[in-house]
This record gives structure tokens, C-alpha cells and sequence, in this order.
């Protein structure tokens, strides 16, 4: 590797560990405590019925969100969902107290034929103290047909429990 080039990779890396650092304190969402909220959660998530499982939940500045699991990603095979799943995304907004008020929409596809059938949508509140995130009520349905707005049908898959902490540099 060039030295220009190996000087503009650290320049690169600077800036980025940079914004990474900014906005991890910048505030997102409405509310008085935006700000605390801020930030990837690394939690537990049992379903009723299904095996608990792994994920990255991410409250970004400004009230949206993304989110990765173990079990409903693009590239799962499992027993338990016929189907696949893109990465979840959605919006937060702050609730009474420390509560959060979080929607994520994943499209769903078919496991066999990979066509797209519908939307996995989660509509949850949380608790969040400190870096510690629990869930208090939660509801989760897929949303069949080819229109978020207008479903063929809706499926109820039924409520979640999720406890985890916020990633934090130490």
C-alpha cells in the first residue's frame, strides 16, 4: 500500500470513528429524555412457542431505527419460519417516562420461491434505564400482499419478551 494512500485510510478511519462518536450522543425521536435513548442494544427476544434468540436493535438520532436478528434475516433457514425476511426498519419516538415507542417493518418472502409475500411489522414499548432495554408490551403480525397499507390478510404471531443491554465502548 502507498503511503498516500495508507494516510487517506487513516483520515478516512478518523472521521468515521468521529461521527460514530457524535452520534452516539446526539438525541433522536420527541421527548425530554431523547438523548438517553440513543444507541445499539444487544438483546434477548423469546417468542411464545419459539426458542429465544439474538438481536441488534439500533435507535438512531433523529427517531428511526434498523434491526438484525438471528432467527428473520435475509439469509434464514430455520424450522421455525418458512420464510425470510429483510433487515428491519422503522421509526422511535419517546414515550411517558424512560419509555420508547418503537415500529419496525421487514418485508417477508417466501423461503422457497424467494417472492415476496408480505411485511413482518412489530409495534413495541420499552423501557429503557440507563443501557439497560426492556420490553413492556409488544404485538407482531405479518401483513400478507404486496401493500403495507391496504394487507390481504394480517397474521398474528402474538407478543415478545426482549431484555438486553446498550453496546457501549469501555
Amino acid at each position: 500500500m502507498s503511503k498516500k494512500r495508507f494516510t487517506l485510510l487513516i483520515y478516512v478511519s478518523i472521521a468515521g470513528v468521529s461521527i460514530l462518536g457524535v452520534t452516539s450522543v446526539w438525541g433522536g425521536g420527541n421527548g425530554p429524555h431523547a438523548n438517553r435513548v440513543v444507541g445499539t442494544y444487544i438483546l434477548t427476544v423469546t417468542a411464545t412457542g419459539q426458542p429465544s434468540f439474538q438481536e441488534l436493535l439500533t435507535l438512531h438520532k433523529g427517531g428511526t431505527v434498523s434491526e438484525t436478528n438471528t432467527t428473520l434475516h435475509p439469509n434464514s433457514t430455520n424450522e421455525f419460519f418458512p420464510f425470510n425476511a429483510s433487515e428491519g426498519y422503522g421509526a422511535w419516538e419517546s414515550g411517558p417516562g424512560n419509555t420508547v415507542v418503537i415500529k419496525i417493518v421487514k418485508m417477508v418472502f417466501d423461503g422457497n420461491t424467494n417472492e415476496h409475500f408480505g411485511y413482518l411489522v412489530v409495534e413495541a414499548t420499552a423501557l429503557i434505564e440507563g443501557d439497560d432495554f426492556t420490553n413492556l408490551e409488544s404485538d407482531v403480525n405479518i401483513l400478507v400482499g404486496p401493500d403495507l397499507s391496504a394487507p390481504f390478510d394480517i397474521i398474528p404471531l402474538g407478543p415478545t419478551d426482549a431484555v438486553g443491554t446498550r453496546i457501549t465502548v469501555e
